[in-house]
C-alpha cells in the first residue's frame, strides 16, 4: 500500500499504550506474524471519518503524542511517536474488537469505554527527537497548531516535509 506524503494524521495515545504496543509487536515477531500491527479502539468515529476520507486508500504517517506521560507535561508539547496509519473498522456490537488478540497491546484490554471503533497502525517507533505540535499545519485551516495545543481527537495535518532530522527512529543506543 502507498503511503501518502501529502497529508498525515496527528494523534493522542496514553503513553502506557504506546510501550505495550512495542511489547506486542515483538510478540508478533517472535510468533513470525506478517505484518505485524497494532490495534487501538477508540470513540471518535467522526474524525477517523474523516480521515478515512481523506486518505483514499493510502497508509498515512501518524503523528502520536503520548498522552499521560511519566514526568513533567512540557510548556510546547512534542510528538515522539511515529507509525503507519492503515485503516479504520467498526467494532462489533459490544463495542469489541472482532480479529485476533494478538494485535491488541495488553494495556489496551482493560480500557473501561467500549469502543466505537478500531484503527489499525504499523511501523510503531519511539523517535530520537520530539516534534513540536505547534510546527504542524493543519489540513484544513491550512495553519500552524498552537504551541501548545494537545491533540484530543485525531487531526489531519500537512505532512511534514522539513522534518527530516526527526524521521530517524531511537535505537537501544540514542533513547
Amino acid at each position: 500500500m502507498e503511503t501518502s506524503r501529502n497529508l498525515a494524521v496527528l494523534l493522542s495515545v496514553p503513553e502506557s499504550f504506546l510501550l505495550s504496543g512495542l511489547e506486542c509487536l515483538a510478540t508478533q515477531y517472535e510468533q513470525e506474524i506478517h505484518p505485524a500491527f497494532l490495534i487501538y479502539g477508540s470513540q471518535e468515529f467522526e474524525a477517523l471519518a474523516a480521515v478515512e476520507l481523506a486518505r483514499k486508500g493510502k497508509a498515512l504517517e501518524v503523528f502520536i503524542y503520548a498522552s499521560n506521560a511519566a514526568g513533567d507535561l512540557p510548556l510546547n508539547p512534542e510528538v515522539w511517536w511515529k507509525g503507519i496509519y492503515m485503516g479504520v473498522e467498526a467494532a462489533s456490537g459490544g463495542g469489541r474488537y472482532r480479529g485476533k488478540a494478538i494485535h491488541r497491546p495488553a494495556a489496551t484490554l482493560d480500557a473501561k469505554k467500549p469502543s466505537a471503533v478500531f484503527w489499525k497502525m504499523m511501523d510503531l517507533k519511539k523517535q530520537i527527537a520530539g516534534m513540536p505540535i505547534g510546527r504542524m499545519q493543519t489540513l484544513a485551516k491550512k495553519v500552524l497548531l498552537p504551541d501548545r495545543y494537545l491533540p484530543d481527537k485525531p487531526t489531519l495535518i500537512e505532512y511534514p516535509f522539513h522534518q527530516t532530522k526527526w524521521f530517524k527512529p531511537a535505537t537501544a543506543a540514542n533513547s
